[in-house]
């Protein structure tokens, strides 16, 4: 039996019996604030939605899985599914609306309360040898610093027509850092994932070269050290939020990073898996970026 908190996809073989030819993933967020994996190969050009949704309830098996912290999902109510695109899906899942290169992310609603972050929905597990690399020299500098860095490497390519704008702001105990930059989404090559990932930052590979550095932090050296948005945020303060949002998707991702939780799974037996979330972008964001993209980080 699997749960939402699975590390491995469920595979679900699904009309042909031969070699797969095409397989889809799919991340499905549940209406309960969950979220589970799943796995199709070769299911055909099409598949009723009862059927899929019994293949989602196949892979959550009983739901006694939750513990009893978690409320039911009303099956027999009036249950539909939710691309990143606000299409409803309520009697056939199209198979070519579907990419199989990278995760296709959908919402299943029950009629029953709205939520807006799910458990688990990202996955930031770092390579092992990373998790004992951060040197001394690390200071609240060096993760403002790499911070800033992310902002920088996202606006060098607007175009010549977008707005390039950072904004820092110190709120009593918070640091707010927004950028205008391409920003991020659910998808396999710009999934905002790889923000919190130690080792997927442009410029790690000059990090050695970087470590010592003085300010001003001149290209290729700005964030120094290149460990990625969790490490250079849990090293100033216990939570933090990343919203972003592309061009290209109507949707804000968001991305709730929160130390304790992270510690109780930092060994090495044990994935990082973090909560998400997918929203409405805010008037003031909008403002912001005209060209309807940005990242912020808090």
């Amino acid at each position: 039996m699997a749960s939402s908190a699975s590390e491995k996809w469920a595979v679900v073989q699904y009309g042909h019996h031969g070699p797969a030819t095409k397989v889809y993933r799919f991340q499905i967020l549940l209406p309960n604030g969950t979220s589970t994996s799943l796995k199709l190969r070769d299911p055909g050009e099409e598949m009723p939605l009862s059927d899929f949704l019994h293949c989602i309830r196949k892979e959550l098996g009983d739901a006694s899985a939750y513990g009893g912290q978690r409320r039911g999902i009303e099956w027999d109510g009036d249950v539909y599914l939710e691309d990143l695109l606000d299409r409803k899906i309520d009697k056939k899942v199209q198979f070519s609306d579907f990419v199989t290169k990278g995760t296709n992310i959908l919402r299943l609603q029950d009629g029953e309360e709205f939520v807006r972050t799910y458990e688990n929905m990202w996955d930031l597990t770092p390579p092992t040898e990373l998790l004992q690399e951060l040197p001394a020299e690390y200071s609240t500098e060096s993760a403002l610093a790499d911070l800033v860095d992310n902002s920088l490497q996202a606006l060098w390519s607007n175009g010549s027509k977008e707005i390039k704008l950072i904004r820092i702001t110190v709120d009593g105990e918070k640091i707010v850092v927004f950028d205008t930059g391409r920003g991020m989404d659910g998808s396999e090559d710009n999934s905002i994932s790889k923000w919190g990932t130690m080792g997927s930052s442009n410029h790690r590979v000059f990090r050695k070269q970087g470590i010592g550095g003085k300010a001003p932090y001149l290209l290729p050296f700005f964030g120094m050290f290149g460990y990625g948005g969790t490490i250079a945020s849990m090293h100033l303060g216990r939570t933090a939020v990343v919203s972003s949002k592309t061009k290209e998707s109507r949707k804000v991702f968001t991305l709730h990073l929160s130390r304790e939780a992270l510690l109780e799974k930092s060994s090495s037996k044990l994935s990082w898996k973090t909560a998400g979330g997918v929203r409405d972008p805010s008037e003031e964001e909008l403002a912001l970026s005209p060209h309807r993209s940005f990242t912020q980080q808090f």
